[in-house]
């Protein structure tokens, strides 16, 4: 028997088991962020039973605490080996994703936000993040980058489909939002969390963007949350994107002061670049989950950048040597003198609250105002 839908009604106290602004213009805009409830007593412990098997994607009913409910979309997109392919717009295989859609009452087109998840795919704080925005009349596009590859997170092994493939998937939910006819086309924002982080600057990056979408088009506004920024091009052409990095200071999953580096390297070719560094946070700072090891995470604090030029081919880091056709994997083996296991991850405080009001109230600035 096929299981029934779920309907999943997500709250701040939501769990989850996995997982001032510097040289920023004012965000003139109030964002009302609802508290954390007090926790819940622990319920006393119940004889251990099988789980069920988890309800795919596609097939959940997921309504937000404001009482939108999800619009389930079908994403075209692809699986590049590379960035080379996006900018060569060379042939590559495709795969469909699955989003849900959550659009606010009372606007015939309403500006949107797609959100990327990180490596540890969609959770149910990503619907706090979600009702945030659409209490502020901003639609949000919640997608699911890994049920239609058939994987279920990337926490261990990053490679299992390329970064190239994570920014296409933003490239893709664009092309989708474009045909909504509740959604203004020329008001689009993306908002990522660490794998995703990266995949949504780099759906700002010109080279990538003027292939995939054509030439000038471009998302409006693009949130980083805590992103991996072990892969940079070197000559970073993001505007006219505004771009806002949400950094965590304590960080040991990927490293804040290589994103720095990323937001000096943009800063000077555009003007509505910024970065905030959150004090004393640790990776997935935005999320309401208290502080955790995550034993099994793989990182590579010290790795040296791998720079990429124009045409999307990496650079050796020890000579500059371009490396055509170099994939993930042949980086990743580069790399593996560097890679370790073992991560903090989780908010502590006012966290969470701070993020919100900080990303939503970029949003409202670049989107709706």
């Amino acid at each position: 028997m096929d299981p029934k839908p779920l309907s999943w009604r997500c709250g701040p106290l939501a769990a989850f088991a996995l997982a001032g602004a510097l040289f920023a213009p004012p965000l003139n805009a109030q964002v009302v962020v609802t508290p954390l409830s007090p926790a819940a007593p622990a319920a006393a412990a119940a004889p251990a039973e099988p789980e069920p098997p988890p309800i795919p994607f596609p097939e959940r009913i997921i309504i937000l605490e404001n009482g939108i409910t999800g619009r389930p979309l079908s994403l075209r997109s692809a699986n590049p080996r590379h960035y080379e392919d996006i900018v060569r717009k060379q042939p590559m295989p495709s795969v469909t994703l699955h989003a849900k859609l959550f659009v606010p009452p009372g606007s015939s087109k309403a500006p949107a936000v797609i959100i990327a998840p990180g490596s540890g795919g969609v959770n149910p704080w990503m619907l706090v993040h979600a009702r945030a925005l659409t209490d502020s009349g901003i639609a949000v596009l919640l997608m699911d980058p890994f049920g239609g590859r058939e994987i279920r997170d990337t926490i261990t092994a990053q490679t299992q489909f390329s970064f190239a493939a994570s920014t296409w998937d933003v490239f893709a939910a664009v092309l989708a939002l474009e045909r909504q006819s509740d959604i203004d086309a020329t008001r689009l924002g993306a908002l990522g969390y660490s794998r995703g982080g990266l995949s949504v600057l780099h759906a700002a990056m010109r080279p990538l963007a003027d292939a995939a979408l054509g030439p000038g088009r471009a998302l409006r506004a693009v949130v980083a949350g805590w992103p991996w920024c072990g892969l940079q091009f070197a000559d970073p052409q993001t505007a006219p994107t505004a771009i806002r990095l949400a950094l965590a200071d304590s960080d040991n999953w990927v490293s804040p002061l290589q994103c720095q580096a990323y937001f000096n390297a943009m800063r000077p070719r555009n003007p509505v670049v910024t970065q905030r560094l959150f004090k004393d946070a640790s990776h997935g700072f935005g999320y309401g989950t208290p502080l955790r090891e995550i034993p099994r995470a793989t990182h590579a604090l010290n790795a040296p950048v791998i720079h990429f030029d124009p045409r999307g081919v990496p650079l050796d880091p020890w000579s500059g040597d371009a490396m055509p056709g170099a994939d993930d994997r042949a980086l990743e083996a580069m790399m593996r003198p560097f890679i370790g296991r073992g991560v903090l991850a989780g908010t502590q405080g006012s966290q969470m609250q701070d993020f919100i009001r900080d990303t939503v109230g970029f949003f409202i600035t670049y989107l709706k105002l």
